[in-house]
């Protein structure tokens, strides 16, 4: 079950009508510049165009997989039925990346859903460290917690000024064992996020139990603690990468 958490990140731009998929890629030792560079040479090729599947390229930097690729597509249902192995693009990718992958080591193919309604896009820019919060909840325990996440959107909304990076809600489709939903962060830095934690994320509390009541937010916290499964709670950090990913 860990193994599928090497999700998801900087989601500032509209995937209302994409699915997304994601994959991880373990890169052959001392050749992770080359992947890099390959990977978006295929990418700025086949990927920049409107109507083409577009990719999102992660460093993983926490976990059992740090120092892995995590790769993610997003594309229309019409795009994923007509994808073809032996397109110009996949013979490309097999020429020109595969090479520097570790024995072929691609794995996981998981399916998600953008949920816009639990998310909070604000100005993305620089913000290329994330944090995600994996959380497994009970089918019993679904209201309770996606009314939390639904408050904190409201108390963020609220919040003047706005925090910097987004929040973004990401629910698994196919390939989970159970309700999987990814609540992703986005910062500057590790630093950056430490500021935040010391700083925002007390006022967007008392911006919630202004809106909400006297401690609300430690109530429905208590709340979503119940509607999970057991170790249903796991956290991960990753670095974005821009000149691996599609513009």
């Amino acid at each position: 079950m860990r193994k599928l958490f090497l999700l998801i990140t900087i989601l500032s731009f509209s995937f209302s009508h994409s699915q997304i998929t994601t994959r991880t890629i373990e890169v052959k030792n001392g050749q992770m510049d080359k992947f890099i560079e390959m990977a978006g040479k295929k990418t700025k090729k086949f990927n920049n165009q409107e109507g083409a599947a577009r990719f999102f390229t992660y460093e993983i930097l926490t976990g059992s997989d740090a120092g892995k690729i995590w790769r993610m597509r997003a594309a229309s249902a019409e795009n994923m039925d007509n994808w073809d192995s032996n397109s110009e693009e996949a013979q490309y990718w097999m020429k020109n990346v595969s090479p520097y992958i570790s024995n072929g080591s691609v794995n996981g193919n998981y399916m998600w859903n953008y949920y816009g309604e639990m998310s909070h896009n604000v100005d993305s820019k620089d913000q290329n460290h994330v944090m995600a919060l994996i959380y497994t909840y009970k089918s019993s325990g679904e209201q309770d917690f996606w009314r939390f996440r639904e408050r904190v959107v409201s108390a963020r909304k609220a919040m003047d000024p706005a925090p910097k990076g987004s929040m973004h809600s990401v629910v698994c489709s196919s390939g989970c064992n159970g309700n999987v939903a990814l609540i992703l962060f986005e910062y500057e830095s590790f630093s950056d996020q430490q500021k935040y934690n010391q700083e925002m994320l007390p006022k967007m509390i008392e911006k919630y139990n202004e809106i909400y009541g006297n401690d609300a937010y430690e109530q429905d916290g208590d709340k979503v603690d119940m509607a999970l499964i057991e170790n249903g709670r796991g956290r991960m950090h990753l670095r974005f990468i821009p000149e691996a990913s599609s513009d």
